[in-house]
């Protein structure tokens, strides 16, 4: 039966998942650890809180394993709740928990989306002193950590990852390189603009370049894509018409583009209009144009959403009376009447 949690919770039937959870006639720390995990992975952190409560209090021979503590972690991270993740945190060293890898990276992910960079490098520091060899996630977790609080001399130490890469006894592949890559964010956002080129050469010779935005949106049973600055849409003058409009609307509301998710050395204004052109808001306004009133909006992205497409979609949300849904390489976002069901933490 936990197999079947397991596998309803790959595909996001959560309800169907706590129905078979529910009809369990026994429960042992795997089962439970499925179930808390389908409610972390599919938008529902709360819930997976509230389930590991239940499973403190309700079993005495399942303690809680590194599956557990992980899945714990990554709700934690999504509710903002670090004082319970402090305590998990002490749970994992009292267990001896702490060389586990995927519990380091997400102990890692925690510390440094709630702004404790340092904390977070601090762990990975440990990690490599005591001989662990770190994982394509925790070196993605420990780059984004540095990016989130904006570490810039942290950053600096990214040649030193890349030697970490380099010995890694295992082919790290596109994705940790794909991390590294994203990482020059850090020198960008300081405006260090000769170590972006600098991180983006380094890369070069590995023949990694940035995957571009697209996003899918499905309307009449029909799947329609879009990349940044869509020029073959054939609805592309209509999306662009609309989408001027709806950013002179939240100008009036006191709306300030968020240019500091354009990473490139520009002035404002061409930033702003690259940040208009993200395909995102592309698909939303399509959706906007092709669907009715009672329709919800459904997009696909396949990266994370930026901050100024998520601030976007809320407003469309509110003032279009629409429900939308976006998911996004990260997690689902439910967004309805301004608001968003990640709680503006993703």
């Amino acid at each position: 039966m936990t197999t079947l949690v397991d596998m309803y919770a790959r595909l996001g039937c959560v309800s169907h998942a706590s129905f078979v959870f529910g009809e369990m006639p026994v429960r042992n720390v795997v089962s439970w650890s499925a179930m808390i995990a389908c409610y972390a992975k599919n938008g529902k952190p709360f819930e997976a809180l509230e389930l590991f409560r239940e499973m403190m209090v309700e079993t005495h021979d399942s303690l809680p394993n590194s599956v557990t503590a992980v899945s714990v972690l990554q709700a934690c991270a999504a509710l903002a709740a670090l004082e319970q993740g402090k305590l998990i945190h002490a749970y994992i060293l009292r267990r001896g928990l702490d060389s586990v890898l995927p519990v380091i990276s997400a102990l890692i992910t925690i510390y440094g989306v709630h702004g404790f960079g340092k904390k977070a490098t601090q762990i990975f520091q440990e990690m490599i002193r005591l001989g662990v060899s770190p994982s394509p996630i925790t070196f993605v977790s420990v780059v984004g950590a540095c990016s989130h609080e904006g570490l810039v001399e942290e950053g600096k130490r990214l040649e030193e990852a890349a030697k970490i890469i380099d010995e890694m006894r295992i082919e790290p592949g596109p994705k940790v390189w794909g991390s590294l890559l994203g990482s020059s964010d850090i020198y960008a956002e300081a405006k260090m603009w000769d170590e972006v080129k600098g991180v983006s050469k380094l890369l070069e010779t590995r023949s990694m370049q940035k995957v571009p935005g697209r996003s899918w949106i499905e309307v009449k049973r029909k799947m329609y894509s879009f990349i940044s600055v869509d020029e073959f849409n054939p609805q592309i003058k209509q999306i662009q018409s609309l989408l001027i409009k709806i950013s002179a609307e939240m100008k009036e509301k006191r709306y300030v583009p968020q240019t500091k998710v354009v990473l490139y050395d520009l002035d404002d204004g061409e930033k702003e209009r690259i940040l208009w052109s993200h395909s995102e808001k592309l698909a939303v306004a399509f959706g906007l144009i092709n669907t009715n009133k009672r329709e919800t909006i459904r997009i696909k992205k396949n990266l994370r959403l930026c901050e100024d497409c998520h601030s976007f979609t809320k407003f469309i949300s509110k003032f279009s009376n629409k429900e939308i849904l976006v998911r996004d390489v990260n997690r689902f976002h439910h967004f309805q009447i301004g608001v968003c069901s990640c709680g503006d933490y993703w």
